[in-house]
């Protein structure tokens, strides 16, 4: 089997990006709770009406890069976007394979899911959020409303066996060869692998300035992998007894993490509604407007 590392895995569930957006910033309010082992994690909040959590990728990214999604919702949902440990102002004091523990991810969101006094959770997860978001169902199935899955990671690494050629095929040779440092274990420049994310080149190009500092405390991303995947089996077995719970995967075609993701976890919950946007990558609103007004059609139907 293709050995995919965990650097290169990083790269395609989030990478390093900051939201772009012509929006004016709607008015937030945010607190903190603590969470899993005591850690203090900040919360923020805006709108009103049926709270729905919004989950960033990485793992390890600060959450300003979903800023655009979930301000999109503003005037129908109580938009709730929770800083994930050691992300964005919810800094943790050590960063090591006992706070980046998955009961402690899952913890953390029961935390959340505890102050906000509702019984159960609607969680919109962008790749790692989205594999967060799963096992969160896997581990609270009784507390899950819904999950809304955007261009998500699977349960396998070897599902995204591929993901390195996919990435490949759309960088020059500076990006090709930091994609290289990427699989020896390097951090790589994000700006020269940001095309590999895009459909559109031109969208890539007019955003590529937004490749920089979002990522949180370093670390983060190799130690939540290997604790995700360590419990994978356990976590499959769990979700396919969940099939009474709704789930909506919202994926662009050209998405480099591969159509072989997609049909894992259809495999695993069958009950999944799978959409697909052509001519999209792994970062629908950021691509052309049309890609962009399909992906928030589609999402605003999967909330409703």
């Amino acid at each position: 089997m293709k050995k995919v590392s965990i650097s290169v895995l990083s790269l395609l569930f989030g990478g390093a990006f900051k939201a772009e957006s012509t929006n004016e910033t709607p008015k937030t309010s945010g607190y903190y709770i603590s969470g899993g082992g005591g850690a203090q994690l900040y919360v923020e909040e805006s709108g009103k009406g049926a709270p729905v959590i919004f989950l960033s990728g990485g793992p390890g990214l600060n959450p300003e890069y979903i800023q655009p999604v979930w301000s999109h919702f503003v005037d129908n949902y109580r938009c709730i976007v929770l800083h994930q440990r050691g992300t964005g102002k919810s800094l943790i004091p050590v960063v090591d394979a006992s706070s980046i523990s998955m009961d402690n991810y899952v913890n953390d969101l029961e935390a959340l899911r505890h102050h906000l006094q509702v019984e159960k959770l609607t969680l919109v997860g962008h790749s790692w959020g989205g594999m967060l978001a799963m096992l969160y169902l896997s581990k609270k199935p009784a507390h899950t409303e819904k999950l809304v899955l955007i261009d998500p990671g699977g349960f396998t690494m070897s599902t995204m066996q591929d993901l390195s050629a996919n990435m490949a095929a759309k960088l020059d040779e500076e990006g090709v060869a930091e994609l290289k440092k990427a699989g020896e274990g390097h951090m790589p420049n994000m700006t020269a692998i940001w095309p590999g994310y895009f459909y559109h080149k031109d969208r890539a190009m007019a955003t590529r300035h937004l490749a920089k500092d979002s990522v949180g405390q370093e670390g983060i991303n190799g130690l939540a992998f290997a604790g995700f995947y360590a419990g994978s089996d356990e976590m499959v077995a769990s979700l396919k007894r969940t099939a009474h719970s709704p789930v909506i995967l919202i994926k662009g075609k050209e998405d480099p993490i591969g159509e072989a993701t997609t049909d894992e976890i259809k495999s695993v919950l069958p009950q999944t509604v799978i959409h697909k946007i052509d001519k999209c990558g792994h970062l629908p609103w950021m691509e052309n407007p049309e890609q962009v007004t399909e992906f928030f059609s589609l999402l605003a139907e999967a909330l409703k």
